[in-house]
This record gives structure tokens, C-alpha cells and sequence, in this order.
């Protein structure tokens, strides 16, 4: 799992902040922590808070609609709570109902859609220096996180479990580091990208709400993780065609 997180931040450095935040909208941190739950738990136990990560997604997308809108005018250090608020807050709600899975799945496809076109178009520009320290910063916050979550879970129950599993560590750390660092800008880019990532993020724990009783831990987490790549796949197809069509348009 940190070289997952270590991999994507690597990423963004290279190919963009949009490729970055498609990226991490693979299940890279509630992922593992999923896993855990299955082995140490048992499969009833990750089925139940996969249900439950699923319905807290409508969270993670309206922490990250938060911190865009406030990222136009705060810097990440005001921006970042205030989309850590918005998660706690949406979660608190959604899960005061009883959702299946599928009902689940057609509400967070549809606040991602939603959330894609409510996203600003742009803010400002910087330019900084990323310090050394930030990618070993990125790797064991990751860490810690899933580690807390897990370590709690035999305590917290698997609706409280999952429900917090999806916090959005992961994309609160590159956000944070692409608004201080190049402005927000940037961090609108990086969630350009993610929104349509948690395409695969959704399906991932779908498939393991319905499938990890029947089908057992190791072949419902690989069935749900072929899913995942396949839709991301698809997704990153689709930002390059639609990358080119602009490039031609605008010849």
C-alpha cells in the first residue's frame, strides 16, 4: 500500500495532476484496509463495511466539491478542514439509512456525475519547490490511517469502520501539497481527474458488498480489482480522446 501511494504521487509528477488524481481514485488505502477486515474479522464483516464505504463515497465527493470552491479563495491549510467538515458531516447523515449496495452504487454514480460538473474551472497559478520530505510524509499518513482504522475495527463494528475507511486521506495529502505548491489550480486539476477515478473506486466496493460471502476472500477481491482496472482503463481512454478533441478543436 505505500508504494501504491507512493507510486501515484510519482505519477502526478510526471504526467499531470489529472492523471495524479485519476490515479488515486483507485481504492489505494480502504483497499488494504478492506482486506484486513476480511482476514482478521472474517468475510460478513468486509461484505458489511464495504456496503458501508460504498455510502460514504457520497462523502469523499462532497469534500472534494468543499475544497475546490474554497481553495478559489483560502489557502490548503483552510481549505483542507473545511472539506475534512463536509465529509464528516455528509457521512453522519447518509448513514442514518439503511442503503444496499445497489441503491448505494446508483447514489454515489450520480453525485460523481453531479460533482463533475459542479467543480470550478480553474483558480491560480503558483510555483514551488516540493520539499524532500513530502512523499515519506505521504506514504505514512497513508499508513497511519489504515493501521488506526483496522486496529479498531473489532470495537467500532463494521458499519463505523467502513463508514470512516473512505476519510480521504490520501487525496487531502495531494491536494494539500498541489494547492501550497502550485496553486489551486492545480488542486481543481488533480480533482478533474479524480471524480471520474472513483468510477472504479465505486465498483470495487460494490463487488465486494454482493460477492465476498459467496465467493470467498481471495477471488471476490480479485474479481473486485479486475472491475476496478478495467474501469480505470476505460476512464484514462476516455481523458485522452478527450484531451485530443480539445488539442484538434483548438487548432
Amino acid at each position: 500500500m505505500p508504494l501504491l501511494v507512493l507510486s501515484v504521487s510519482l505519477a502526478a509528477r510526471r504526467r499531470g495532476e489529472k492523471i495524479g488524481g485519476l490515479l488515486t481514485g483507485l481504492p489505494i488505502v480502504s483497499g488494504p484496509a478492506l482486506f484486513f477486515f476480511a482476514v482478521e474479522q472474517g468475510d460478513a464483516f468486509a461484505a458489511e463495511a464495504s456496503r458501508a464505504v460504498l455510502v460514504s463515497m457520497l462523502g469523499v465527493t462532497v469534500s472534494g466539491l468543499v475544497y475546490a470552491w474554497a481553495a478559489l479563495r483560502t489557502s490548503w491549510w483552510i481549505s483542507l478542514p473545511a472539506s475534512w467538515a463536509g465529509f464528516f458531516v455528509t457521512v453522519l447523515l447518509v448513514q442514518r439509512v439503511r442503503w444496499t449496495a445497489t441503491v448505494a452504487l446508483v447514489a454515489v454514480c450520480a453525485s460523481i456525475v453531479l460533482a463533475e460538473r459542479l467543480l470550478p474551472r480553474s483558480g491560480a497559478r503558483a510555483a514551488g519547490r516540493r520539499p524532500i520530505w513530502d512523499l515519506p510524509l505521504r506514504v505514512i499518513a497513508s499508513m497511519v490511517l489504515v493501521v488506526s482504522v483496522t486496529g479498531l475495527a473489532h470495537r467500532l463494528g463494521p458499519t463505523v469502520s467502513g463508514a470512516l475507511t473512505p476519510f480521504p486521506v490520501a487525496i487531502s495529502i495531494l491536494l494539500g501539497f498541489s494547492h501550497a505548491q502550485q496553486g489551486s489550480s492545480a488542486a481543481i486539476s488533480f480533482l478533474r481527474g479524480f471524480m471520474p477515478g472513483m468510477w472504479s473506486f465505486a465498483a470495487f466496493c460494490f463487488v465486494l458488498a454482493v460477492a465476498v460471502v459467496a465467493l470467498g476472500t481471495s477471488a471476490a477481491f480479485a474479481l473486485a480489482l479486475a472491475c476496478a482496472l478495467l474501469i480505470q482503463a476505460g476512464v484514462l481512454c476516455w481523458m485522452r480522446w478527450g484531451r485530443i478533441g480539445d488539442t484538434a478543436r483548438a487548432s
